[in-house]
């Protein structure tokens, strides 16, 4: 389960060898989400969906969500999945980091879950090692680049997308050491014509490749590219007018959470998924060159060795 999965305690590394399984842990768990959107955005609120789907099927999971939950209501709709004996509660995304941290602490016999979130006191988070992906999506981009202007952008900013900037950046300057990398945020994950509208004035600014981060938002930057003619790169989605995609499955992440839980071994502290295999980069676009290709192929390899590191200085 989750064969390339590696946890990490902050900058301790974490075995993922299960403990025996107790009768009392062994009882299929409560699981309940709630989602910043739609579970049909064909991003990241249906991968994590995809996640709960998996816990039934895995571990007979009882599972329930919300959807749409705004940020004024994340601590509310938590607490009453929390009120109501769920056993897991998660926050899909790291702008629920503050809310988890409240409601861990008042109900402390509950897990308290953030996918992609900061660590955070009393509170489960499991992340993607965000530089490591955004690195290569960002190498690519620089690399086909013409205008050497790229840009990032995302609802809110939160560290998990500052992350993925940041390995974004050095990417993309990699390839182009002049290169320039911009961030915008809409304030709205999920609006379509927001996103687009965000797009076309970074277009403006001689962008030419963009890196959304969002949730149904995420068409509306597609949308543009494709009637400006430029490209996108992905997180979490995979589109037309994407030169590559790093294919963060939080779907399996949240079953393997679910399991650990169910074993007794899921702690509160910050795991993290590294870079393991090739197919966590998804196809490349027809438009990126071969050698190109084999120069993001030789940087996966890089960082599954070691040799290409992320690691804060």
């Amino acid at each position: 389960m989750l064969d390339h999965l590696k946890a990490t305690a902050l900058a301790a590394v974490t075995a993922l060898g299960a403990l025996a399984v107790t009768p009392a842990q062994a009882e299929a768990p409560r699981v309940a989400v709630a989602l910043p959107g739609m579970i049909t955005d064909r991003a990241f609120n249906e991968n994590v969906h995809n996640g709960l789907v998996k816990a039934e099927e895995q571990f007979g999971a009882e599972t329930a969500y919300t959807e749409n939950v705004s940020q004024a209501t994340q601590v509310e709709v938590m607490s009453d999945y929390a009120r109501r004996g769920y056993d897991i509660v998660v926050g899909a995304g790291g702008e629920y980091t503050d809310a988890a941290e409240r409601v861990a602490a008042n109900f402390p016999e509950t897990t308290v879950i953030v996918l992609n979130g900061a660590p955070t006191e009393g509170v489960t988070t499991i992340n993607y090692d965000n530089p490591e992906f955004g690195y290569l999506v960002g190498l690519v981009a620089g690399h086909v680049s013409e205008t050497g202007v790229a840009a990032a952008l995302s609802a809110q900013e939160f560290a998990a997308f500052t992350n993925v900037v940041d390995g974004f950046r050095r990417g993309f300057q990699t390839a182009n050491p002049e290169g320039e990398v911009l961030v915008a945020y809409t304030n709205d994950w999920a609006d379509i014509a927001k996103a687009k509208e965000a797009s076309f004035n970074l277009i403006s600014q001689d962008v030419d490749v963009i890196l959304p981060y969002l949730d149904a938002g995420w068409v509306g930057v597609a949308q543009a590219a494709e009637e400006r003619g430029i490209h996108t790169v992905g997180i979490l989605h995979e589109s037309d007018t994407n030169l590559v995609s790093a294919r963060l499955d939080f779907a399996r992440a949240l079953a393997w959470a679910v399991g650990k839980y169910q074993e007794g071994t899921l702690e509160p502290k910050d795991y993290v998924i590294h870079l393991t295999a090739a197919d966590q980069l998804g196809d490349f676009s027809d438009v990126v060159p071969e050698d190109v290709r084999a120069i993001a192929l030789e940087a996966v390899e890089k960082i599954k060795s070691g040799e290409l590191s992320f690691d804060a200085e």
